[in-house]
């Protein structure tokens, strides 16, 4: 008999409705009987023109009276919310957004990190990707214009899928614009309603334009931007699918080092955190995994912390099934019984309106919407620590950190604001604040702790720093150096490879000219040398890969119409009859097994599918910009 000792009501002041509504069921028989009075007095055939209609009705049976107060008692136990066990509930849904934004400029083709700097960012983002159990990712490339490859999504396997898909090499335009990145990743962020995003960004640079392009977009009250810089200051030729090595205006081959300068501008300018790739996984880890590393700040309310795991299941819907007979039952007096089921049509769960709202101060109003949004909690919210509690939930640590500052001198408010002035990069003040707590209370471990894990960053900021330029000072020396080296390398190499070159282009010209006859009205031929023609050579590239799909398309439906035209030819020998008969059987059997293996044949290549949709979402866009770059 465990149920009937858990027995309760999870709303009980709903059963204070069976006083009126009994009350409204002896009003309601005592008009009807005193009307059935005059019935007695008046002859049946006056009534009519001496009654209103209403008061010429028959008095109601007690049948009808008892049905009537059995519904109002079954509507009240049913709202006021019977329950007997508990069902288990999480917490809170874990609602941390992240969008990773790639850059697949041609210069990420560099093969300065084996195999090269784009395998190397799509390895790296696939351990971004398994690693996050819970939560929003979405995925974003960038040249010249922003595309998307997955919105806002639980679902990490599918990014997983369509990543080995992604290259340089099927953008539809050079450039390199990390600016419209930030803002298609903000946009993914609204229409998401998420209150709080984390931006990464896997770049080999940025210009300097770039940096005025980004603080003018950039939402820092709805994305924190992270930067995770890929490749080396040396550089390296990027192969380029089919036209040799991609090549500048003079016609050397250019070689795109990683300049971290503008990143570094950036970092300073905006306060953005930013790490050179590792073979580990401390670089994102130490940018995106900050959050989860501080421990989460002391609950102000302890009574959510007794019933966070546990919520009672409310059963009274199953009573609604006991009102329908009642309802066929009254179904032509139904007025007052409809009145009684208005309050079933009202959505509500365990949380549902109750009279104690009328006397609720703003600051539990406040706590009971911030389970739903802590932002407008915060807004409504009188106590400072609540506050600065809400707005820590709603990811708004500037105005935590203010509100636990108005709090009381203790331990508690300094260790809450020391987390909110870390989230938001203040490291140095998160510092001051942990140590303020252990000195009011040096028994709290948990301010400890997090004082430990600051002082770590805080020591890491400062080397990287220091080896930026230190790294800075060599690579100018070594910059020198290689453009010395490549001067006079370039040099043999035109010198030996003149005569090589002139054989090649002899062969290569005579196919070119039929091609640019067809192709190019003004009889003009296109120069690689050009770097306004990069375009072409990238789209050139990519509709390579598209020919060598459509030829082997064209092989295979020309062995399937071979093995087609073999079956008719050994029908043809046949008799007529007999040609008839193993026509339903036979060659349908024929067909079957050619249009499998043909279909067995076909390439399943997502990449053509991506390159086509990034092709005419750039198509669609007018007044395209120009990227600056061409690589």
């Amino acid at each position: 008999m465990e149920w009937l000792h858990n027995f309760h009501f999870i709303r009980p002041l709903w059963l204070l409705l069976i006083i009126p509504a009994l009350a409204a069921v002896f009003l309601f028989r005592q008009r009807r009987k005193n009307n059935g009075q005059w019935q007695q007095v008046i002859d049946p055939l006056l009534l009519p023109y001496l009654l209103d209609g209403n008061d010429s009705q028959k008095p109601a049976s007690p049948f009808i009276t008892l049905l009537m107060a059995l519904a109002a008692f079954i509507v009240a136990i049913a709202l006021a919310g019977p329950t007997w066990q508990k069902i288990p509930q999480p917490v809170a849904k874990n609602q941390d957004a992240l969008v990773i934004m790639m850059d697949m400029s041609l210069s990420m083709g560099s093969q300065d990190l084996s195999p090269s700097r784009y395998v190397r960012a799509i390895q790296k983002v696939t351990d971004i990707v398994r690693s996050r159990q819970d939560g929003q990712t979405a995925l974003i490339v960038y040249d010249a214009d922003a595309y998307t490859v997955a919105p806002l999504t639980d679902d990490t396997d599918t990014i997983e899928n369509l990543l080995p898909s992604v290259s340089p090499f099927i953008m539809p335009a050079p450039g390199s614009r990390p600016d419209k990145a930030i803002e298609l990743a903000q946009t993914l962020a609204r229409d998401s309603g998420v209150g709080k995003v984390q931006l990464l960004l896997l770049t080999d640079g940025i210009q300097n334009k770039d940096i005025g392009r980004i603080s003018d977009v950039l939402d820092t009250g709805l994305a924190s931007l992270k930067v995770i810089t890929i490749g080396t200051s040396a550089g390296a030729p990027v192969p380029m699918p089919g036209s040799g090595f991609l090549k500048d205006g003079q016609g050397n081959i250019v070689m795109p080092g990683l300049n971290t300068g503008a990143v570094e501008a950036l970092a300073s300018a905006l306060n953005i955190p930013w790490r050179n790739m590792t073979l580990d996984d401390s670089d994102w880890q130490s940018l995106i995994s900050q959050q989860a590393e501080l421990n989460p700040q002391v609950d102000a309310d302890p009574h959510e912390q007794q019933h966070r795991f546990d919520l009672w299941a409310d059963q009274g819907y199953w009573l609604i099934f006991l009102l329908l007979p009642l309802a066929l039952l009254l179904f032509r007096r139904g007025v007052v019984v409809s009145v009684f089921l208005i309050p079933f049509l009202w959505p509500h769960d365990s949380y549902a309106f109750e009279w104690l709202d009328l006397w609720q101060t703003k600051d539990q109003q406040a706590a009971e919407i911030m389970k739903d949004d802590p932002k407008a909690a915060a807004d409504v919210f009188e106590d400072p620590q609540w506050k600065g509690s809400a707005a820590y939930k709603a990811g708004d640590y500037q105005s935590a950190a203010e509100a636990f500052s108005q709090s009381a001198d203790s331990a508690v408010n300094h260790y809450n604001r020391g987390n909110a002035l870390a989230q938001s990069g203040q490291l140095q003040d998160a510092v001051k604040e942990y140590q303020q707590a252990l000195k009011k209370d040096p028994s709290l471990k948990a301010a400890e702790k997090n004082l430990q894990t600051v002082k770590k960053a805080l020591e890491q900021q400062q080397k990287q720093q220091q080896q930026n330029q230190n790294g800075q000072q060599d690579d100018q020396q070594q910059d020198q150096q290689q453009s010395q080296d490549q001067q006079s390398g370039q040099q043999n190499q035109q010198q030996n490879g003149q005569q090589g070159d002139q054989r090649q282009n002899q062969q290569q010209n005579k196919q070119q000219d039929q091609d640019q006859k067809q192709n190019n009205q003004n009889g003009e031929k296109p120069s690689d040398n050009d770097p306004q023609n990069a375009e072409d050579k990238q789209q050139q590239a990519s509709a390579e890969q598209q020919d060598d799909a459509d030829k082997d398309d064209k092989t295979q439906q020309q062995q399937a119409s071979a093995e087609k035209n073999k079956a008719d030819k050994e029908n043809d020998g046949k008799n007529p009859q007999q040609a008839q008969n193993d026509s339903e059987s036979t060659m349908t059997r024929e067909e079957q097994a050619a249009m499998q293996q043909w279909l067995n044949r076909v390439p399943d290549k997502p990449g053509n599918l991506l390159q086509r949709k990034f092709l005419y979402q750039y198509r669609q866009k007018d007044n395209q910009e120009s990227g600056d770059v061409l690589w």
